[in-house]
C-alpha cells in the first residue's frame, strides 16, 4: 500500500504532466519541420476558451474539443502563413502570435469567467480517492490516454516511416529536400497546423478537465514549458514525454511544500523547469560538441532561387 499523499501526488503530476506533454508533442513535429513557432501559448489559449465557450453553449463535450482543436489549428495557420509563404522571421511572428492569442482569448471569453461547465471531460475510472499506482493509471483523464496513444503514433512515424522521414529532411537540409523533389513549403505549413492542434487539445484539456473553467491568462506560462521540453527532450518524443513528467511533476509538487514539511518559494518552483533545461543544454555543449539533436535549419526561411 501506497501513502494517500504520494498517490495524490502521482495523480496530480500525470495530470500536469499530459496538458504539458501534448502541446510540447506538437512543437516538435513543427520544429521537426524546421519552423520555430513561440506561439504555443496563444495557442493553447484559444482552444482553451474556444472549447470552454462550445461546451458551455452547447454542452456537447465532443463538438466543443473538436471545435477547441480546429481553433487552435486555423490560428497556427496564421505563423504558417507569415514564416512559410511570406518568409519572415519566425521568432518576431511567434511572439505576436502568443500576444495575439492571450489577447484574443481574453475578449472572446471575457463574458464567460466565472461561468459555471455543466460537462466536462470524465475520467475513465470513477476512481475518487485510487489506493494503488494501477488504479492511479486506471483512473486518468481520457485525454492522458490520448496523448500516450499521439506519443506512439509520433514515434512510429519519426522512426519508421519515409512520411517522417521526409519531415526530419525538411528540418535539417532544406536544400537537398528540395533537390530531392519534397515540397516544403506544404510540409512545413502542414507541420505548423498539426502543431497549433495539439496545443489545441491541450488547451481544451485545461479548461474541460484540468481546471475546468475560464480565466484571464490561466495557461500561466505553460506555452513557454512546452517549448522548454521540446529542448529538453532533446527533440525526442519519449525524451520528451519523460520531460514532461518531470515538470509536471514540479507543477504537482509545488503545492504539496508545505505538506510535507518544506518552506520553497513557489516563484522557485515555477522557474525551475528553465533552470534544468539551461543545464541540460550546458550539459550536451560540453559532452556532446553543442549537438543538442535540434533540427539544423530550424528557424531559417527557404527561396528557391538559393538552391
Amino acid at each position: 500500500m501506497f501513502d494517500i499523499q504520494f498517490l495524490g501526488l502521482l495523480n496530480a503530476t500525470l495530470q500536469a504532466a499530459t496538458l504539458l506533454f501534448i502541446a510540447a508533442l506538437g512543437e516538435l513535429i513543427t520544429e521537426k519541420a524546421g519552423i520555430l513557432n513561440l506561439g504555443v501559448e496563444g495557442m493553447i489559449s484559444i482552444g482553451a476558451v474556444m472549447g470552454f465557450i462550445t461546451a458551455i453553449n452547447t454542452e456537447n463535450i465532443l463538438l466543443a474539443a473538436i471545435i477547441g482543436v480546429l481553433s487552435a489549428s486555423i490560428f497556427s495557420s496564421l505563423h504558417g502563413f507569415v514564416t512559410v509563404i511570406l518568409k519572415q522571421d519566425q521568432t518576431v511572428s511567434g511572439l505576436i502570435l502568443t500576444i495575439l492569442g492571450i489577447s484574443l482569448s481574453s475578449m472572446i471569453g471575457k463574458s464567460y469567467v466565472g461561468k459555471k461547465l455543466e460537462v466536462k471531460i470524465y475520467n475513465f475510472r470513477g476512481a475518487s480517492e485510487p489506493n494503488s499506482i494501477l488504479e492511479v493509471l486506471l483512473s486518468q483523464n481520457f485525454v492522458f490516454y490520448i496523448a500516450i496513444i499521439l506519443l506512439i503514433i509520433v514515434s512510429f512515424i519519426f522512426n519508421n516511416t519515409l512520411f517522417g522521414k521526409r519531415v526530419e529532411a525538411v528540418g535539417e537540409d532544406l536544400k537537398a529536400s528540395n533537390s530531392m523533389g519534397l515540397n516544403i513549403s506544404k510540409t512545413q505549413f502542414v507541420a505548423t497546423c498539426v502543431g497549433g492542434a495539439f496545443a489545441g487539445l491541450s488547451g481544451v484539456y485545461l479548461t474541460l478537465s484540468y481546471v475546468p473553467y475560464w480565466s484571464d491568462g490561466m495557461t500561466s506560462g505553460r506555452g513557454w514549458i512546452a517549448l522548454a521540453l521540446v529542448i529538453f527532450g532533446g527533440w525526442k518524443p519519449l525524451r520528451t514525454a519523460f520531460g514532461a513528467l518531470l515538470f509536471g511533476f514540479l507543477e504537482a509538487l509545488g503545492p504539496r511544500l508545505q505538506t510535507y514539511g518544506f518552506e520553497v518559494s513557489p516563484y522557485l518552483i515555477k522557474i525551475a523547469p528553465y533552470i534544468i533545461t539551461i543545464v541540460v543544454l550546458i550539459v550536451l555543449t560540453i559532452f556532446k560538441k553543442g549537438n543538442s539533436g535540434a533540427p539544423k535549419n530550424i528557424g531559417i526561411p527557404f527561396f528557391k532561387e538559393n538552391r
